[in-house]
């Protein structure tokens, strides 16, 4: 099995260069990407229901001038969590934040992607 931490690395080179095929290919055809909760709602917002969704939705961004440059990495179990300097040219500097990749168990492809605002909020979705 390629080593999961490598394989999101690579789909993140490949955007920065405009290429988004290796971020189609990281993801299920039926992964989700959930955002970080909103208020004091304990429900889980949705952001993108499937594949499609998140590469359009990743495209956009592209588009638009975002651009994401990755730093640390906590792999645990089927979990990877990644952190995030996240460039806009509409913004007045980056953000940081983590994101985290959900594995299919034995397999190199992400089923879920969680927007976490820290890497507290990241080590609690990767123990969940």
């Amino acid at each position: 099995m390629a080593d999961r931490q490598q394989l999101i690395r690579n789909a993140f080179a490949s955007y920065t260069g405009g290429d988004l095929e290796a971020l189609r290919a990281l993801f299920d055809p039926q992964a989700c990407w959930l955002g970080v909760p909103q208020g004091r709602s304990a429900e889980q917002t949705a952001c993108c229901p499937d594949r499609a969704a998140i590469v359009g939705l990743l495209a956009q961004h592209y588009e638009n001038g975002r651009r994401f440059s990755l730093g640390e990495m906590i792999e645990q179990g089927e979990r990877v969590a990644v952190e995030f300097s996240v460039a806009n040219p509409a913004w007045s500097g980056p953000v940081t934040l983590f994101k985290v990749f959900t594995f299919r168990t034995g397999e190199n492809v992400v089923v879920r992607l969680n927007d976490c605002i820290d890497e507290s909020y990241a080590l609690q979705v990767l123990a969940a």
